[in-house]
């Protein structure tokens, strides 16, 4: 997939209208208690700056991520930016929650990646430039992405990464080109070398409208 559809399709999400996760309970916990459990490390291995290859041919891509030690925002958060092009022009600001999950249904250790958009995006262009304006953030900057359905669930794999996805069975968005909802798989992969990801769309029937094959990923590199 070109990465003009990954963010043509990434857009799209702001008309979610979805149902909350099967068997996904997030958990209310403190910020101190928050550091101690999975949720940490994965936002340690999210902290960096990912860029496709300089030759592919299809992709453009420079995502850079740093977390935010804001008081005033309970748990594990952080600012993340996305550039494309050659000329690196500014595509996409959003501000990234993890949180532990009490459950995935299997008993196994979750991530729930929830994801919000800022209400004034002009005052954090290249947020990390200015670690006091991200320290004095609050809930009142910001506001949430999506409905529940669509969350990337985040799983440890055995290399010492990490696995996402969101369920195409709960995540459907309203498709106003096609007037009519569609459901949308996402998965990624992150590990010490990569950031992996891709996303497709289906119609009621399971037939799939757009994105990647199975197994096929976009890859931005940690640099």
């Amino acid at each position: 997939m070109s990465a003009r559809a990954l963010l043509t399709l990434s857009v799209a999400l702001a008309l979610i209208a979805c149902a909350t996760p099967k068997g996904i309970t997030p958990v209310e916990t403190s910020a101190g208690a928050l550091e101690q459990t999975r949720a940490a490390p994965l936002a340690t291995l999210m902290t960096d700056i990912f860029e496709t290859a300089p030759d592919d041919p299809d992709n453009d891509i420079r995502d850079q991520r740093v977390r935010i030690n804001a008081p005033a925002l309970d748990g594990v958060w952080l600012y993340y930016q996305l550039n494309t092009g050659p000329e690196r022009k500014l595509y996409r600001q959003r501000v990234i929650n993890l949180s532990p999950a009490a459950s995935d249904g299997d008993g196994g250790p979750t991530v729930v990646q929830h994801t919000y958009i800022l209400k004034e995006p002009e005052r954090y262009v290249d947020a990390w430039s200015d670690p006091d304006l991200l320290a004095a953030m609050t809930s009142e900057q910001i506001e949430p992405f999506f409905e529940r359905g669509c969350e990337q669930v985040w799983r440890p794999d055995d290399t010492g990464g990490w696995r996402g996805y969101v369920d195409p069975k709960t995540c459907r968005i309203f498709s106003e080109r096609r007037q009519s909802y569609i459901s949308i798989e996402a998965e990624a992969r992150l590990d010490e070398t990569a950031y992996r990801q891709t996303e497709r769309g289906y119609d009621g029937d399971g037939n799939m409208l757009f994105g990647t094959a199975p197994g096929a990923f976009i890859v931005l590199y940690r640099q």
